[in-house]
């Protein structure tokens, strides 16, 4: 009882320098806690992009690049499809968007008979291309038709609608696609493009030339990733071209997994790689590196100067805290020189400045948690959204464009070749995070309390008696 009676009143004695040796402990302590926060809320920001390109539940991806295309005048090549003729053209086209290639739909069923697969769907990316090509003899010299209109359409494998963009999808009006609608002319189409074009439950929208009637409308969450219109895979294999295919029957161009626990996807990414050597395999982690755009620069951000500049404010932290410990205990000499006069032994010494230290570590700690959570309540009011661009195939370099003018030639980026997708960074403050905060103010405030404490057992008790006045 002594020792806790003589503590509290130590403390309350010197409340002035205890209240600023645990300030000291915060201010590092809270920079690390919002440090961790950020770094956790650009994980989530990276993990938003995956499940806004690919859907909820979707932990690895499959993609592949397409393969040359055939010259314009080979066999091979559609061509003639956009060339004034004597008539004019309307098209209304649905293939791949650039830069992803067809994978063969058996694929799927083998990535599922992987070890650490709970599900695995395949999907269609597709885009329509809507395009009125005038005759050649009503083109005005030197000026080109207009540009045509696209919209994003999904093939969803109607056997496996929990995975894939569509999963990510709030249904806010009819029903959602079923088993039952394989073959039929029926889509889901999204709450933004049905509001834009008029669209609403049992109309029909028009995908490459065909109608389907309209069966439900989702709302998906922010986020670029989500197509304009859903259909059933089967449908959408059937209409879509790509090179000299006439169809993508038994093709998709993504497949998404689910794995059974989320800290096996990189042992699973690996696998699959092994089992795909051609494909791309993308989860989270490895999504990271192919995303550019703010996000990019926040992960970088955070990831160098944030771990720094915590660890930078540690030592200080720790440092002040060791400095004011130790002039604490210059200014007592006298106090434990007499101590050891009465017969206390320096290990006892030690303990009683390890335990005043140690309840100054716990108030550090206290406010140490609550100036992390007012960083990262910051963090989270102030930051603006962040902006992540990917290619569709996240593994190569985006199709490019060619342009000449006036002034040169320019290289642009193909329309549809990327993603761009809006992400809110947060800065959620994890109890990880607290249970490291409070472990670094109290190992501080130990280590000070332990540092004064040895140099105070090493005083003689003439040596304090002689400072007597």
């Amino acid at each position: 009882m002594f020792f806790f009676t003589y503590l509290r009143r130590e403390l309350r004695r010197r409340i002035r320098q205890t209240v600023v040796t645990a300030l000291g402990l915060a201010v590092g302590v809270g920079l690390v806690v919002t440090v961790i926060a950020v770094t956790t809320g650009v994980g989530d920001a990276q993990a938003a992009v995956l499940r806004s390109l690919y859907g909820i539940g979707t932990d690895v991806t499959v993609t592949t690049e397409p393969p040359p295309a055939p010259k314009p005048n080979s066999p091979e090549a559609d061509g003639g499809f956009f060339t004034p003729g004597a008539a004019e053209q309307h098209l209304d086209l649905l293939g791949l968007p650039p830069g992803l290639g067809p994978l063969d739909a058996a694929s799927v069923a083998r990535i599922g008979r992987q070890q650490g697969v709970r599900a695995v769907a395949g999907g269609l990316s597709l885009i329509d291309t809507n395009v009125t090509v005038p005759a050649a003899d009503a083109l005005p010299p030197g000026k080109p038709p207009k540009l045509p209109t696209t919209f994003a359409v999904e093939g969803v494998d109607v056997g496996h609608t929990g995975l894939g963009p569509y999963a990510s999808g709030e249904l806010t009006k009819g029903r959602n696609l079923t088993k039952a609608d394989a073959s039929a002319a029926v889509a889901v189409v999204d709450s933004g493009y049905a509001k834009a074009n008029e669209l609403t439950v049992g109309g029909k929208v028009t995908v490459a030339g065909t109608e389907f009637e309209v069966v439900g409308i989702v709302r998906q969450p922010q986020g670029g990733g989500a197509a304009e219109v859903y259909l059933p895979l089967a449908r959408a294999q059937a209409m879509a071209k790509f090179q000299n295919l006439p169809d993508l029957t038994g093709k998709v161009n993504k497949i998404y997994v689910a794995a059974d626990d989320a800290a096996a996807v990189p042992a699973l990414r690996d696998r699959i790689e092994a089992l795909l050597p051609s494909a791309t395999v993308t989860s989270a982690d490895s999504l990271a590196g192919a995303v550019s755009g703010s996000l990019a620069s926040a992960a970088d951000l955070a990831g160098r100067l944030g771990r720094w500049l915590a660890v930078a404010g540690l030592v200080a932290a720790f440092a002040v805290t060791a400095l004011l410990t130790m002039a604490s205990v210059a200014r007592r000499v006298r106090e434990f020189g007499t101590l050891k006069a009465l017969g206390w032994r320096g290990r006892r010494i030690v303990g009683q400045v390890v335990g005043e230290s140690a309840v100054v570590g716990v108030l550090g700690a206290a406010l140490g948690i609550a100036v992390g959570f007012g960083g990262a309540a910051l963090v989270t009011a102030l930051a603006p959204p962040v902006s992540a661009t990917v290619a569709q195939n996240p593994g190569s370099t985006p199709a490019e464009s060619v342009s000449i003018n006036g002034s040169g030639m320019h290289h642009g980026v193909v329309d549809g070749a990327t993603h761009t997708i809006s992400v809110q960074l947060t800065a959620p403050v994890t109890l990880t995070a607290v249970a490291l905060a409070v472990g670094l103010a109290i190992a501080g405030g130990l280590a000070a309390g332990t540092l004064g404490g040895w140099r105070a057992a090493r005083l003689r008790p003439t040596t304090a008696l002689g400072r007597v006045d």
